[in-house]
């Protein structure tokens, strides 16, 4: 939601200036239109509709593979329309194809849009009640491997992990918008090891906005929820993968929302996970 519209061609302008600006997005934007390329070539050069679900996917399935995880689960928290659960859901069978590892994918949301806003915290100079609903009739057809998890977020979070003993959590994705609903919803990281890999990749939407009056700060939202997490955790912290960027082939914005929870305490945390054919001595 944006508080003042542009027009269709000051939307087309902008996004003419961007290519300009940076021409390797077109280039991107091409390919990804061609059928070419392993699954492995396609998440490396960001050529999925929604490249930072392909990376987390990839990366959670990757890593069961190197723990010998024969199963893991994936959940994206705020479905909203639903189109990023049919994605990943996607992304699940890709992976599972590439790696052998088994994928289950869970979506929590209230399914009645966005609840009311508690305080500043929530952000209401931006969203509203009701905001991103959902036509759950219409997503349970077109999702049938999907487990929906509807209700308040406060609550279905404190019954999911003994209610549903799912496969160990290897990435999160989590879009709710607000202060509450984030801090509700990484509640879900206070359980047992056992529900979970020792790292567990995310996506935080709501850590950047549109510049449209979206201002995102470490004091509201997303980004407080975080920090407040991370203090009152020791041996739980959400951290940026630094230098993310400029580890892709295809640097994009969506890296700078890309963290992951590191459980430090976890039994497989020190696992060694490198590369067999990984070069550690060095020549003269």
């Amino acid at each position: 939601m944006t508080s003042s519209p542009r027009s269709g061609f000051d939307r087309t302008a902008i996004r003419l200036v961007r290519v300009l600006m940076q021409p390797g997005r077109a280039v991107v934007a091409v390919m990804r239109r061609l059928p070419f390329g392993s699954y492995e070539l396609r998440c490396a050069l960001d050529l999925f509709p929604r490249p930072h679900y392909a990376y987390g996917v990839q990366q959670a399935a990757e890593l069961a593979r190197r723990l010998g995880v024969d199963r893991i689960s994936v959940v994206e928290f705020g479905v909203a329309g639903g189109a990023g659960l049919v994605e990943m859901c996607r992304q699940a069978r890709l992976a599972t194809a590439a790696t052998g590892v088994r994928i289950d994918v869970y979506g929590f949301d209230t399914g009645e849009g966005l609840p009311k806003p508690t305080d500043y915290r929530d952000l209401p100079y931006i969203w509203r009640e009701g905001d991103f609903s959902m036509d759950v009739e219409a997503l349970h057809a077109r999702l049938p491997e999907a487990h929906l998890v509807l209700g308040n977020i406060t609550d279905t979070v404190a019954e999911f992990l003994d209610d549903r003993r799912p496969a160990p959590i290897g990435f999160v994705s989590v879009d709710v918008d607000f202060y509450s609903s984030t801090a509700a919803a990484l509640r879900i990281f206070a359980g047992d090891h056992k529900y979970f890999l020792p790292r567990v990749f995310c996506y935080l939407d709501d850590t950047v906005g549109d510049d449209d009056q979206i201002l995102h700060n470490d004091y509201v939202g997303e980004l407080r929820a975080i920090r407040e997490f991370n203090e009152a955790n020791e041996t739980l912290k959400i951290a940026p993968i630094n230098g993310l960027r400029h580890k892709r082939a295809v640097p994009a914005p969506w890296n700078d929302n890309i963290v992951a929870l590191h459980r430090f305490d976890h039994p497989d945390y020190g696992r060694y996970v490198g590369r067999p054919d990984s070069q550690t001595e060095l020549p003269l």
